[in-house]
């Protein structure tokens, strides 16, 4: 009866283990949370095809990959495969990985390794960076220069903060602690979605706007400095009314 007990101890003790493990490590979001995370990676993950679009004169029709096939021969690539097919298949990836992550989640279970390594955001980081350089590099360009990889790495960035961001908890360690929003739970809910929906939004346009045309890094810094200091200034504008 003892060991019955002690194994059902250590039944439960487990269970709450895999629960805290999948909260922490499967990717656990609310279902509207979920849907604007897809939403938004999707059309990351495709922004490469915006500058396959930009530079489709300077690609050769078929693209050298470097890699040799089964018959000896180099395995190369039709232009279209490089602009559309390579974003594509991120976008069919993304759209699986959050699919598994879904269904962990309603399971309560722990993803496997591979899917908490990719996690919602991996493979938008692959394609707009590993996409886009082949793309430049097939274009004759040099493969992911600084003021190219700067507005989107900072847009990714602003991007993967507006996703934790839009929902973010007391407890979070990274979160927009302001004296109003620490006092009043409207406040912090309000001010946490704004940024959220803020910041995945101006991301998205700074990546978008680094794929269309040659832009520049002083811009791109401005930019994100001003959308960083909006939530602060949206609170203390709509503080009264928050409380």
């Amino acid at each position: 009866m003892s060991n019955q007990k002690s194994k059902k101890k250590k039944t439960d003790a487990e269970l709450m283990a895999e629960r805290e493990g999948a909260r922490m490590f499967g990717k656990h979001v609310s279902k509207q949370k979920g849907i604007v995370l897809l939403a938004v990676t999707l059309i990351a993950c495709a922004l490469p095809m915006v500058l396959g679009i930009r530079l489709w004169g300077e690609i050769p029709k078929v693209v050298s990959t470097g890699l040799i096939g089964m018959d000896g021969k180099d395995d190369s690539l039709p232009r279209a495969a490089v602009v559309f097919a390579l974003p594509g298949l991120m976008c069919l990836l993304n759209l699986i990985c959050h699919g598994q992550l879904y269904g962990y989640q309603k399971r309560m279970a722990i993803p496997p390794a591979k899917f908490r390594l990719v996690g919602r955001w991996g493979f938008p980081v692959i394609s707009v960076l590993f996409c886009s350089g082949m793309i430049m590099e097939s274009a004759g360009r040099q493969a992911l220069s600084m003021p190219f990889v700067t507005p989107c790495v900072l847009g990714l960035l602003l991007m993967i903060l507006g996703g934790h961001m839009w929902d973010c908890p007391r407890d979070a360690k990274i979160a927009l602690r302001f004296s109003f929003t620490e006092i009043s739970e409207p406040a912090w809910k309000a001010v946490h979605r704004f940024a959220g929906w803020l910041w995945m939004a101006v991301g998205l346009l700074m990546t978008a706007a680094a794929m269309a045309a040659d832009g520049s890094a002083v811009t791109t810094i401005v930019l994100t400095l001003l959308a960083l200091a909006a939530p602060m200034l949206y609170g203390y504008s709509r503080r009264n009314k928050l409380d």
